[in-house]
């Protein structure tokens, strides 16, 4: 990895969870690519920590599928294969599905309103052009529709999902549908929560999903050849 520090120094609060916070969010947001090596203490320098913490760290990401750790070759982040991104935004569109299925069944003036806060910041942000807020907006908007049904185990699959699903949005940024269209999606979806839609509100959100991931797949080997190699 190179010199640059991409990643701060964190505080000796809880040294563990702090680093397992920088290396995901450097993960997730895609300053450190899939297959790009891990090594304990080039991490735990930066860091400015301990090499144990940063091990624990890493430990943790494993779980959630964001680091591959070998055998004599130790940890990198994990790579990102067709197959994994079908998987991943197939069984989210079957769990959000079911999410929006029951909030628009009988949805709340509080989830109500959130979701019209979110669709309105994501207006003023598409506006504005920065894409990046954009993405967490609508992640966000994802979030709350999951939270708001009221289905424990839902919200934990979409949880334990949702890093993985920023990784892939941030390895893909250059085949983002356009902000406009983007925030035309979540209008479609709102309002058929508003009018107690659930069969609508389902197969719009089921289909923004589906077509996003289409569009990744689809030009998925010109991805590929971009990931940086591991060193």
């Amino acid at each position: 990895m190179s010199d640059k520090p991409e990643l701060a120094e964190v505080p000796h609060k809880s040294l563990r969870e702090a680093a397992y916070a920088a290396i995901r969010q450097a993960i997730v947001s895609g300053v450190l690519r899939p297959g790009q090596r891990l090594v304990e203490l080039d991490l735990a320098q930066r860091l400015g920590i301990s090499r144990a913490p940063v091990r624990e760290a890493l430990r943790l990401l494993e779980s959630e599928g964001l680091v591959v750790a070998e055998p004599h070759r130790g940890a990198h982040v994990a790579h990102v294969s067709r197959h994994d991104l079908w998987e991943i935004y197939t069984l989210r569109a079957a769990v959000e599905g079911l999410a929006v299925r029951l909030v628009a069944t009988s949805p709340t003036l509080e989830v109500i309103d959130r979701l019209e806060s979110l669709v309105q910041q994501m207006k003023e942000t598409a506006a504005c052009g920065e894409r990046e807020r954009l993405t967490d907006l609508d992640l966000e908007f994802h979030r709350t529709i999951c939270q708001a049904a009221n289905h424990r185990r839902l919200l934990e699959a979409w949880e334990g999902m949702s890093a993985q699903v920023r990784m892939f949005v941030a390895i893909t940024s250059q085949h983002r549908l356009p902000p406009e269209q983007l925030v035309q999606y979540h209008e479609v979806i709102l309002e058929a929560i508003r009018h107690r839609d659930p069969d609508r509100a389902e197969a719009t959100l089921k289909s923004h999903i589906l077509e996003y991931g289409e569009r990744v797949a689809g030009n998925f080997e010109a991805l590929h050849s971009e990931e940086a190699p591991a060193p």
